[in-house]
């Protein structure tokens, strides 16, 4: 009996090993993909395991477990804000954005999740025909400058501002608009960039989704300094397409962890550039807790500037 519970104990430990390699260091295999939106919850599964080694005395558990849970802590870790702590607020100059999905929500909704929120940018995602009418209704008065695409499609954007926009464009890829803005603020200028990236649900919806990535890639080397891209990229940060994308443009991540008691993780995004510092960072939720969007406020690095290569 003694030996059977060994060979088990191994079997399990070689699991645990198995899987936490394939997420960490071999991402873009299609079994780490499907493992992906849960490495969360599989760390908190690989804790339970440990303890579960101590109390049965099994050395080998034990240390597995809680080896592959720190792997794994790390990985997370470094994919998201590696600040321990929110910078300092200092005396320079601050741009608050806020990114809203239209699609789960209501008018009501988005005045109760911004209100109170000092917000200098706003992207809509999802903005259809019936949301262009309504939007100047419930929207904050001061924001007196907008940029649009609207879509009948899950592809509508719009980016509203309380400071002038210069440089409008969109940046497309197969039909799909990226809203691409800069924004003048106390003679500084933010470039913000919206995007809806292709869920990337098979094969090919993958490949068109790097290709999407790649599109933006190349927009932003043009303009390495005070970027925002902010919206919906149908994968969590930890995914090895955002990763790419991040170590090749040089951009860093606002959120700092997720909430492992939601089981859906979160698909909206904001990175920076590291000119910029991000102070705070809130998820937006309506008034039955539904996650709707997400709220970052940015200040300027003061000293030495790190710069995108």
């Amino acid at each position: 009996m003694k030996k059977l519970a060994g060979i088990g104990n191994v079997i399990v430990a070689g699991f645990f090993i198995v899987m936490t390699s394939i997420s960490v260091f071999l991402p873009s295999f299609t079994i780490a993909e499907t493992m992906q939106d849960h490495l969360v919850h599989i760390l908190f599964i690989l804790l339970v395991s440990g303890i579960i080694g101590l109390v049965i005395s099994s050395n080998l558990i034990l240390y597995t477990s809680f080896g592959c849970a720190a792997t794994l802590a790390l990985f997370l870790k470094s994919a998201s804000n590696t600040e321990l702590k929110n910078p300092e607020v200092n005396d320079g100059d601050k741009f608050v954005v806020a990114h809203v999905n239209l699609s789960i929500t209501d008018p009501q909704q988005i005045q109760t999740a911004l209100i109170g929120r000092h917000v200098d940018a706003i992207s809509f995602q999802e903005f259809t025909p019936d949301w262009a009418k309504v939007m100047p209704v419930i929207l904050d008065t001061a924001f007196i400058y907008s940029y649009q695409n609207v879509r009948m499609d899950l592809y509508g954007k719009m980016i509203v501002s309380k400071y002038p926009m210069i440089n409008n464009e969109n940046i497309m890829y197969d039909d799909i608009p990226n809203l691409d803005v800069e924004i003048e603020k106390n003679n500084k200028k933010y470039r913000l960039i919206s995007s809806y990236m292709i869920p990337a649900l098979d094969n090919a919806s993958r490949q068109k989704a790097k290709a999407q990535f790649t599109v933006l890639e190349k927009e932003l080397s043009h303009k390495p300094q005070k970027i925002i891209v902010l919206g919906e990229f149908n994968q969590v940060y930890w995914s090895n397409d955002i990763l790419t994308f991040r170590n090749r443009t040089g951009l860093l991540n606002s959120r700092r962890n997720v909430n492992p008691s939601d089981f859906k993780m979160p698909y909206d995004h904001i990175f920076y550039s590291a000119d910029l510092e991000c102070f705070r960072f809130d998820e937006l939720s309506d008034t039955d807790r539904n996650h709707i969007g997400c709220f970052a406020s940015f200040q300027v690095k003061k000293g030495k500037i790190a710069r995108i290569q």
